[in-house]
């Protein structure tokens, strides 16, 4: 970055800390995407809305590649910036401006911690639903960037179906207010875009009533694909779990390594269902849950309040327990309708076998997401490249079964070779005019989710 550029940041309003040391732009150059890597240029520190919209403005004057970053948790690689990138930290806008436990809303910044805003919700009587497995890092701009969901999605909605409100800066129009209602349209576009329109610098947010009751089941069963056909049967039951969690057996085994959580090691396939609600609600269900698990030959338990809090812990720590196995891995999250979740299992697995790569595959099986975890060693070149040999086969595996390439992490880097599979040439052309849109000189987040060549090109 030239000397003139440098200046220019530093003397933006407020003067907010630039980081140019190789030794510190090192961290910026990665995120939770194991095997990716970039090299930023400059980060800005920013700890004010002006501070975005005027690094965004100075980038935008010379085509510099620009990106923000939060928790850094993702999991395709749609934080990890473009060599020679402007990093926009938004780590320092933390503040909660606005609770009104009334009227059940919020407004916060985007720095601000999932897990931060969800507890400080809940000891003021109201649920945010949003809790994707990285919540202790992941912060709600994050979310708001990837759409992030978690175990409470297919109940509750995922961070789209609680947003009610954005500031965000674009390269070509500036600062938007934005409000459900009126702005819907626009609301919807950034939400989920992976930073690639524009830089969200507020959120305002829809809560909801705590649950007033709590009931968790799990069901140990033979193998995973017995788990997922039950899947089905639950789903086409009547019943609403509020989670509804899979694990198989590799991924049992590295909880179990990892900590003697007691999880049953014997289980080809486990489920985890977590019911909630008024507390005649929750029995009714439970007793409907309990008869459809027992039919199908699961090893029924009822966990009580103490463990399930410990085991829905461990379902968040998964991503470091998989290093009991293999020390690296590369995560997927394709989405299938319900009835073919145990089939693409299946698939996976037999591809797997055939590559001689361990996958560990777990989801929330609710909402169809299946996560195929490819585990490597990164010092055996040649299982490392086993491993991501097996990316597009579990692209097209989740195509084939009639569904996405991602349910909640994203396109990103990762799975940006394969979108000309998932939508024909005029959805990427009209995807593309809008990205132009707010975004003509491509300078946001360049690299995420489009493909490398603008698809009339290929026409």
């Amino acid at each position: 970055m030239n000397p003139a550029l440098i200046a220019q940041l530093r003397r933006l309003g407020g003067a907010p800390q630039v980081l140019l040391d190789p030794d510190e732009l090192v961290a910026y150059g990665y995120d939770a995407t194991m095997g990716y890597r970039g090299a930023p240029a400059a980060v800005v520190m920013a700890e004010t809305e002006a501070h975005i919209v005027d690094a965004l403005a100075l980038a935008s004057a010379h085509g510099l590649p620009c990106l923000a970053r939060g928790g850094a948790t993702s999991l395709s690689a749609s934080a990890v910036p473009p060599d020679e990138a402007l990093v926009i930290d938004t780590n320092r806008m933390r503040r909660i401006t606005d609770f009104d436990a009334e009227r059940r809303r919020a407004t916060v910044e985007p720095g601000v911690v999932t897990r931060d805003f969800r507890d400080y919700a809940a000891a003021r009587g109201q649920f945010y639903a949003p809790d994707p497995s990285s919540e202790a890092a992941a912060t709600i701009g994050g979310n708001v960037a990837t759409n992030a969901g978690g175990p409470y999605a297919f109940k509750y909605g995922v961070t789209r179906d609680a947003v009610i409100g954005l500031r965000v800066v674009t390269p070509r129009h500036g600062l938007l207010s934005l409000t459900r209602g009126a702005d819907d349209a626009v609301i919807d576009l950034i939400i989920g875009s992976e930073g690639t329109l524009g830089i969200v610098t507020e959120v305002s947010l829809q809560l909801r009533p705590l649950p007033s009751h709590r009931s968790v089941r799990a069901a140990s069963f033979p193998d995973g694909e017995s788990a997922l056909r039950v899947v089905a049967q639950i789903m086409a039951s009547g019943i609403t779990p509020a989670k509804l969690e899979f694990l198989d057996d590799i991924t049992v085994e590295s909880l179990e390594r990892s900590r003697p959580w007691g999880f049953p090691r014997e289980a080809g396939g486990l489920l985890l269902v977590e019911l909630d609600g008024d507390e005649a609600d929750v029995r009714e269900e439970g007793v409907a849950l309990d008869k459809l698990l027992r039919s199908a030959g699961g090893g029924m338990d009822s966990v009580d309040p103490v463990r399930a809090e410990r085991w829905w812990e461990a379902r968040r720590g998964i991503t470091a327990s998989l290093a009991r196995i293999r020390p690296a891995k590369i995560g997927e999250d394709i989405c299938v309708p319900y009835s073919q979740l145990a089939p693409t299992f299946a698939a996976i697995k037999q591809a797997a076998d055939d590559a001689d790569v361990v996958v560990a595959i777990f989801g929330h099986a609710a909402d169809g997401t299946l996560h195929p975890n490819m585990l490597y060693d990164p010092s055996d070149q040649e299982e490392r490249d086993r491993a991501f040999s097996l990316l597009p086969i579990v692209a097209d595996a989740g195509l084939a079964a009639g569904g996405i390439l991602s349910g909640e992490h994203g396109l990103g880097r990762v799975k940006q070779p394969f979108i000309d599979r998932a939508y024909d040439p005029p959805t990427l052309n009209a995807m593309r005019r809008i990205k132009r849109a707010f975004d003509p000189d491509n300078i946001m987040n360049p690299g995420a989710m489009w493909p490398t060549e603008p698809v009339e090109a290929h026409q």
